[in-house]
């Protein structure tokens, strides 16, 4: 097979050197139709085959084979047939002849001929964000944990946003929309979800879904439309899954040392920022993600003025402890509601209790299983038919120890004295003082406590005493007047008590030179 130098060098001389085919074949030693051949193209064209190698040995199985594979797509993964297995099945059952290579060969051409082939996509500005979750690992006060991360792309700029939750339930799920959103300063017109829990219910034929009750809210309130793509289809959110890569081994490498899921989410959103001065994808090298992001709110739905409450409602019922169960955890309501029906709200952060359109508790919402969260004054009007109970009283553990929880030391020493001096009597006073949480603030309640026990003055009444008629000192911070520059040279409002005596005789001068009135 002549190589391209002897190309060249024959095209030379027939069309540099004007030599005839015949003098070229005698010159060189080639025939002319190999002459012919250089001439009419300028490089080797290489063997080509006229038509596809035969394969004789095959032709007998080949369909059988090929409809092993198809049966495999639908099969598990891990349990489809590789090369050698369909060898040995024809050997065994079909008495195939030819060798575990020709199966091989034939197998191989014909997974590469059947592989999926992909259409290039190209988004408007605004008109689709791709969602997701993915999980990585943190070290959280010395402790590496495991954290849930929620994930959203625009598909124009690339623009990012990723935030941290304990878990990737409905509410967290819920709350990073309403969070992405705020971020990007608008509504993509179109989001593309894979078929999490959180948002499909049921997954149907074709593009049939049943949706979340509570995801078609978030849906209905920010009126955006929605794309899901097909089971195990990730491909199909390939800018989202991009994105979770990127997280996990970009933001998340070396594992964040952090005190808090706040902090951590700090460092995410700088994270997301600093990407904005990446360029985008093609054809937009050329420009900045923070230019294409501008271009992305031209096409953005406005946001609602009113923010969508982020939050799971769970309807139930205020049990006989004042209790209300929900995901394992016991949150406490005022005694007075008990046995009424209760709509609770789960927020990401905090869980809020509603009976006859109030909000009446709210706690920050615990992450463990099986705990209770409680609060003392919930429970405080309880005692004064059941004072037998303050010490055995799981809101009440712990209350009186001055371990920062509690009260403090001055309720226990002030308890101590009152048993000791009332016998019977006193452990109703002492209640009769905690009670006063649920007319005072606070604070008032331990500084007037705190008074009482070192003037030694041991009673219930000697604190509403001062409650009532001792002001508690309260720390203000001064005023800060840095925005308002026009009130900064404005006096304090202190009068000198001279100007009341010049006024006082100015008023006496008026008198005077004024005529006296004569009565009829």
């Amino acid at each position: 097979m002549l190589s391209v130098d002897h190309y060249e060098l024959i095209r030379r001389k027939r069309l540099v050197d004007g030599l005839s085919i015949r003098a070229i074949s005698r010159e060189l030693g080639h025939s002319r139709k190999t002459i012919r051949k250089a001439l009419k193209h300028a490089t080797p064209p290489g063997y080509q085959r006229c038509q596809p190698v035969a394969l004789p040995v095959m032709d007998k199985v080949g369909q059988m084979v090929h409809a092993w594979l198809e049966q495999d797509r639908q099969r598990p993964p891990k349990q489809r047939h590789m090369a050698q297995r369909i060898y040995e099945r024809l050997r065994d059952e079909h008495s195939f002849k030819g060798s575990a290579s020709t199966v091989r060969r034939y197998v191989s051409k014909l997974k590469a001929t059947g592989q999926e082939v992909f259409m290039p996509l190209q988004f408007d500005p605004g008109e689709e964000a791709q969602v997701d979750w993915h999980s990585g690992w943190i070290i959280e006060n010395g402790v590496q944990r495991k954290v849930q991360f929620f994930c959203m792309r625009l598909c124009y700029s690339k623009a990012s946003f990723v935030i941290a939750y304990e878990r990737a339930d409905l509410v967290s799920f819920l709350d990073g929309h309403v969070r992405t959103f705020e971020y990007f300063g608008g509504v993509p017109r179109r989001l593309a979800y894979d078929n999490l829990k959180s948002a499909v219910i049921h997954v149907g034929k074709g593009r049939d879904r049943v949706l979340n009750e509570t995801f078609k809210k978030l849906r209905c309130h920010y009126v955006f439309e929605t794309r899901f793509c097909n089971i195990a289809r990730g491909n199909e959110k390939g800018d989202v899954e991009n994105l979770a890569k990127r997280s996990e081994r970009t933001y998340l490498t070396p594992l964040p040392e952090v005190t808090s899921l706040d902090e951590l989410n700090a460092h995410l959103l700088a994270c997301c920022k600093k990407d904005l001065d990446l360029p985008g994808a093609r054809p937009h090298q050329d420009r900045l993600r923070s230019a294409l992001l501008e271009e992305d709110r031209r096409g953005f739905i406005e946001l609602q003025a009113t923010t969508f409450e982020a939050c799971e409602p769970i309807d139930t019922t205020i049990d006989k402890r004042s209790l209300v169960t929900v995901a394992t955890n016991s949150y406490s309501a005022p005694t007075r509601w008990a046995h009424h029906p209760v709509r609770v709200k789960m927020f990401v952060d905090s869980v809020e209790l509603w009976c006859e359109h109030q909000r009446v508790a709210v706690h920050d919402r615990c992450h463990g299983k099986g705990q209770y969260i409680l609060e003392p004054t919930h429970y405080l009007s309880l005692l004064r038919i059941k004072p037998g109970s303050l010490d055995n009283a799981r809101p009440f553990k712990g209350m009186l120890k001055g371990n920062g929880r509690g009260w403090g030391r001055d309720f226990d020493h002030l308890r101590r004295e009152l048993e000791y001096r009332y016998e019977g009597e006193g452990t109703k006073k002492f209640i009769n003082v905690l009670l006063l949480f649920t007319e005072y603030v606070d604070d008032e309640v331990r500084q007037a406590v705190c008074r009482c026990v070192q003037r030694r003055a041991f009673s219930d009444e000697a604190v509403l005493g001062v409650l009532r008629h001792e002001p508690i000192d309260h720390t203000h911070r001064p005023l800060d007047l840095s925005d308002r520059p026009e009130l900064l040279h404005v006096g304090n409002g202190i009068r000198p008590a001279a100007m009341y005596d010049r006024l006082r005789h100015c008023q006496n001068e008026e008198v005077i030179a004024s005529p006296p009135r004569h009565s009829r």
